[in-house]
């Protein structure tokens, strides 16, 4: 069975972009290239205002969608939340590629690149013990790019994981032979001439099945920055998430979660979980204080919350064992609110004793500086 739609025909980006939450818009700071440096065929660039991807240069292969950490990108005919309902058939998901063309019994994805060890302990947890890739001896020159650098480290990532119980991984990757160059050159025509023509004979894309993993929209390469003010779980790292309890993590080893930490530097600003795109932190300000909490099952990682502190209070964690991350939201800094002696606003209550706010601190010191540099 196939949960795609054939790859994008010329002119036509089959990458949606919600370029609010990319975490460079988010934080105003350049974060973050991953994007950039998945995509095959240099389709994608970055700046500070938006994420624009060239429908002329985009070969439709998705690798960038696994790689964003704020899930700003999705694929407009690949759902891998229908992947996981829908390919394992008997304790086994079959898996092709598009560019190497449909195999019986197998979900086609539009490249390999697509697939990584979130998606693989999905599977796995939907009953796959054993996956099988195939169509492997087409990447070798194949427009899309090379997806076995990617699939090995995901291997890689699901032994560190889960050990021998974890799945049985079958790459097929036939062996070279002397008429492999005529089978790239063949492959190379065949994408040439579904350039040329496939606008004229691809298949519509269909309606999604998840609203929230792909919404349509006139443009679905381009969305309103509304979304920098929003957040949401990003679809690869939230099939992780909803399984985690099942699967054979390895005692005290990863548990493709990290955690994070805020010391007593902080000022209760509040920019950390305003800015976070995945919704693992979250803020909440009341008449008597305030509250930053933490969801490890969310976080991607992407460090926008490190970047972004003024003062330089959030830090980094890997979590060892699987009980941290199944442990839920949890509070990492409460503080109760007072009112600025100079300004009247309220701000949480700093341990120096400083009765004014950070807005009005500043604000000082700059009037300091430059008296002293009048002196």
């Amino acid at each position: 069975m196939s949960v795609n739609r054939p790859i994008a025909a010329a002119g036509e980006a089959a990458v949606a972009v919600r370029a609010g939450y990319c975490i460079n818009l988010r934080g105003r700071i350049e974060a973050c290239d991953l994007c950039v440096r998945a995509c095959h065929a240099k389709a994608i660039t970055l700046s500070l205002d938006e994420v624009t991807i060239d429908p002329q240069l985009c070969v439709g292969c998705g690798a960038c969608v696994p790689a964003c950490p704020g899930g700003a990108l999705s694929h407009d005919r690949f759902d891998p939340e229908a992947l996981v309902q829908t390919a394992v058939q008997d304790g086994v998901a079959r898996l092709a590629c598009a560019p190497a063309g449909a195999a019986a019994g197998a979900s086609t994805l539009p490249c390999h690149r697509m697939l990584d060890a979130r998606l693989m302990a999905a599977l796995f947890a939907a009953g796959a013990a054993r996956i099988e890739v195939a169509g492997l001896e087409h990447c070798a020159g194949c427009p899309n790019g090379d997806a076995r650098p990617a699939l090995k480290l995901a291997q890689r990532t699901l032994e560190k994981w889960f050990g021998a119980a974890g799945p049985e991984v079958i790459v097929a990757d036939a062996a070279r032979t002397k008429a492999e160059p005529e089978a790239k050159k063949a492959l190379e025509r065949r994408h040439l001439l579904r350039g040329a023509f496939g606008a004229l004979a691809a298949e519509p894309a269909p309606e999604p099945d998840l609203e929230d993993f792909l919404p349509s929209f006139d443009d679905p390469r381009y969305f309103d920055d509304v979304e920098a003010a929003l957040a949401r779980p990003v679809a690869y790292q939230n099939l992780l998430a909803e399984v985690r309890a099942e699967l054979p993590f390895r005692e005290g080893g990863p548990s493709g979660a990290t955690g994070r930490q805020i010391n007593a530097d902080c000022s209760g600003c509040m920019v950390c979980s305003d800015l976070c795109p995945t919704g693992a932190l979250e803020g909440l300000v009341a008449r008597t204080g305030r509250e930053v909490s933490f969801d490890p099952a969310l976080c991607t990682n992407c460090t926008l919350c490190i970047k972004v502190c003024p003062m330089a209070a959030m830090s980094a964690h890997a979590l060892r064992g699987v009980d941290e991350a199944l442990a839920g939201r949890g509070a990492l800094y409460t503080r109760a609110d007072q009112v600025c002696s100079n300004c009247g606003a309220s701000f949480a209550a700093r341990p120096d004793g400083f009765t004014i706010c950070q807005g009005c601190q500043n604000d000082q010191d700059m009037d300091d500086n430059w008296l002293g540099m009048l002196q």
